[in-house]
């Protein structure tokens, strides 16, 4: 009994990263270099959350279960709550789910039509870019305007990364084309049905405690707690609602790997007991359902 309890102490204080870009959307490395560094690292177990991308979840699963590290198939979804943009992690989703596999297929196109609205705006200003270099960059990823933001660099229409979202690209600028955005009942409700459970990005850069509240009411599983941009009052107030409400806490890098100093994955120290309280609310939900 002794030799269990003091595994079971040390899954818990072992490390994850639970929020993850590859370069299927906006970030950096393949999933094989994110395992491999995750596993260089010691970290035991993370989830690979692309930009409604879902195409080489399975590839990553083997692969990382190959290698020993536990991978949990992730998703993030963009949702609009009133003016307000609402980023929700899917966890343990199932992704040969028809319904997500054809949800992902179509706002894949439609990123492509946000995309080319955006280079014909920038055309028009007189930035000499074009779509197929934006499709070069993005290669098979979702693309989305960081990759936008990279082909302008390098066709000279701006200096930096930087510079193309603040004067061209970001919101409520001149080239700024809105996305196709779903609601968060629409969200939550299609990771749930993908097996998944629901959980807030972010918090304390999107949403107000009124609009947290809304979506625990709507069926959201849990909130993510540690983000580099995350202050300590912010986790607090984050995980004083987790208490009140049932759910779980989750937490993780958020690493693109590409632009604004991106904290290293891993660097957030997230435990693994917040996996075990995930798989744990998982659980409850099958047998109740």
């Amino acid at each position: 009994m002794q030799i269990n309890q003091t595994r079971s102490t040390a899954n818990s204080q072992a490390k994850v990263d639970l929020h993850i870009h590859s370069d299927q959307s906006d970030g950096l490395l393949s999933y094989k270099e994110i395992i491999d560094y995750s596993i260089k690292i010691e970290l035991k177990a993370i989830s690979i959350t692309d930009h409604d991308n879902i195409s080489r979840l399975g590839d990553a699963e083997k692969y990382a279960s190959d290698k020993g590290l536990e991978f949990i198939p992730g998703i993030e979804i963009s949702a609009q709550s009133r003016n307000s943009d609402v980023h929700l992690l899917g966890y343990f989703i199932d992704y040969n789910a028809k319904y997500l596999i054809d949800y992902v297929d179509y706002f894949k196109q439609e990123r492509i039509k946000r995309a080319k609205k955006t280079v014909k705006l920038l055309n028009n200003l007189g930035c000499n870019l074009s779509f197929r270099t934006v499709q070069d960059i993005a290669q098979k990823g979702s693309i989305g305007r960081p990759h936008i933001a990279d082909a302008m660099v390098k066709h000279g229409c701006v200096d930096n990364y930087h510079e193309a979202f603040n004067k061209y690209i970001g919101d409520g600028r001149p080239c700024a084309v809105p996305k196709y955005k779903i609601t968060p009942h629409e969200a939550i409700s299609l990771i749930n049905r993908a097996g998944g459970i629901c959980v807030l990005a972010h918090p304390g850069e999107d949403i107000n405690d009124a609009g947290t509240f809304n979506l625990i009411k709507l069926g959201l599983d849990g909130i993510e707690t540690l983000h580099p941009r995350h202050n300590q009052k912010q986790v607090n107030r984050f995980r004083e609602i987790i208490h009140k409400n049932g759910l779980v806490e989750t937490g993780g890098s958020d690493y693109h790997g590409k632009h604004n100093n991106d904290i290293l994955i891993g660097r957030m120290n997230v435990p693994y007991s917040f996996v075990e309280k995930m798989k744990e609310r998982l659980s409850n939900l099958n047998n109740s359902s």
